[in-house]
């Protein structure tokens, strides 16, 4: 044991030495400070697209094209000025009046034609600017249809703003056309629906935001923990190819063994993750603390909520360990991070899958599928944090941490095997000897 603490002090000294570890260590809060904020930094930088709107249905200032205008002018249900535009962000669209030669045209199929100079860049508007896009509004209470014009395919998305400004006008004027008084559209707009979510499981009955937070707590700890495998495990993966190519496992099976050897590793990697884990939550205390006390409350009550920091640490160890122990065997039959990776592909592959079911969680905790799936052992550590915060019971819980430490166990003892094994082997990169080696009791 004396030994293998050693071994773990050693492991965990050089690993914080290694650039790797500080790479990583701050590309995880810069990655997630990016994809929370970038959107919006994106949506605020951008000036709002140069729109036409060329209303042929021969209305007149009441036709749709003037009620458009006014629906694609507002921010956040206001109209544009500079306080607004400032601080809740900036108006769908900018909407200019249309050139002349725009403006003569009297059918969808004309209007299309003199849009292609500027939509194609070869005119600009009298101002100077590029035209975004132009929107071309016929027909009439009966068929109303829009063209929207943009310079390419994946400029598209004014035609989600545009339905309900139109749909209020045809309402409006088919509510003329049957000699009602166009005002009751107010009336009837007014005090919708009200959908109120309940559900047994719920505080006091009716959801709350703080009753969906367990389960974002959740996945995120899964994110936490499939990062963590892949940093501290990958670099405990190029550690052990490093020592030996260099010849230094030779050295340290020499005076400690097997077990005492790959624990220690495996201890190393997972201090250097504790050391992750605790960095990134002190950045995630401190800033919600910063932006909101309350949350941070409620926050740290959803990680107490059906004990799911204390589910996640028991998975986590588990999970940790058989990877960690996967990732060092693969190591010691490697001379470069070459002939690692392929042996790493399957296990790559593998730890995807957690990955593309942790979305749909949030959604649907109790899909059929992610229930099968989180009960097999290689996903068991990322997904089963979904159940417990799910509320699951408690002998299922307890049941799979049964069938994860059994797995663990075994996989364990024969990337202990491997372990030694490749340790000592000279011969070139081989998956059947590998795999002939591992299942070898006499071994």
């Amino acid at each position: 044991m004396r030994r293998a603490l050693i071994i773990a002090r050693r492991e965990y000294l050089s690993f914080l030495r290694t650039p790797g570890f500080w790479v990583s260590l701050m590309v995880m809060p810069l990655v997630g400070f990016i994809s929370t904020t970038g959107p919006q930094m994106i949506a605020r930088s951008e000036p709002p697209p140069v729109v036409v709107i060329l209303d042929q249905t021969g209305l007149g200032p009441a036709g749709p094209g003037a009620d458009l205008q006014r629906s694609l002018s507002r921010v956040d249900g206001h109209a544009p000025s500079a306080s607004t535009t400032k601080a809740a962000g900036r108006p769908k669209a900018e909407i200019v009046a249309a050139p002349a030669e725009l403006a003569a045209a009297t059918t969808p199929k004309a209007a299309g034609e003199a849009l292609l100079p500027y939509l194609s860049g070869r005119k600009s508007l009298p101002d100077g600017r590029s035209l975004s896009a132009a929107a071309i509004v016929f027909g009439d209470a009966s068929s109303l249809k829009v063209d929207l014009w943009t310079p390419s395919p994946q400029v598209a998305g004014l035609s989600r703003y545009m339905p309900e400004p139109l749909d209020t006008w045809l309402r409006r004027a088919r509510f003329r056309a049957a000699g009602l008084d166009p005002s009751l559209i107010d009336h009837i707009d007014q005090n919708l629906t009200d959908i109120r979510d309940f559900s047994p499981k719920a505080a006091g009955g009716r959801v709350s935001f703080a009753d969906r937070l367990p389960m974002l707590a959740a996945v995120g700890l899964s994110f936490a923990l499939w990062a963590l495998v892949l940093t501290g495990a990958g670099i405990l993966l190029n550690t052990v190819i490093e020592e030996k190519s260099n010849r230094v496992i030779e050295v340290l099976l020499s005076s400690a063994s097997v077990t005492e050897i790959l624990g220690g590793k495996i201890l190393g990697g997972a201090c250097l993750s504790f050391t992750m884990l605790g960095f990134w939550g002190a950045i995630g205390v401190f800033l919600l603390h910063r932006v909101d006390a309350g949350m941070l409350a409620s926050v740290g009550a959803a990680f107490l909520g059906h004990g799911l920091i204390f589910w996640f640490a028991a998975f986590f160890l588990m999970g940790y360990l058989m990877y960690a122990s996967i990732f060092a065997a693969v190591g010691s039959y490697c001379e470069t991070p070459r002939e690692a990776q392929t042996l790493l592909g399957p296990i790559m592959l593998l730890l995807t899958v957690p990955i593309i079911f942790l979305g749909a969680a949030i959604s649907a905790p109790d899909a059929p599928l992610l229930k099968i799936l989180a009960w097999v052992p290689v996903f068991t550590p990322f997904l089963m944090t979904t159940q417990v915060a799910a509320g699951a019971p408690f002998q299922d819980l307890a049941l799979a941490l049964v069938e994860m430490a059994v797995t663990t166990a075994l996989v364990v003892n024969l990337s202990g095997r491997a372990f030694r094994s490749g340790a000592l082997a000279t011969e070139r990169l081989s998956l059947q000897k590998i795999l002939g080696k591992l299942f070898d009791r006499q071994a």
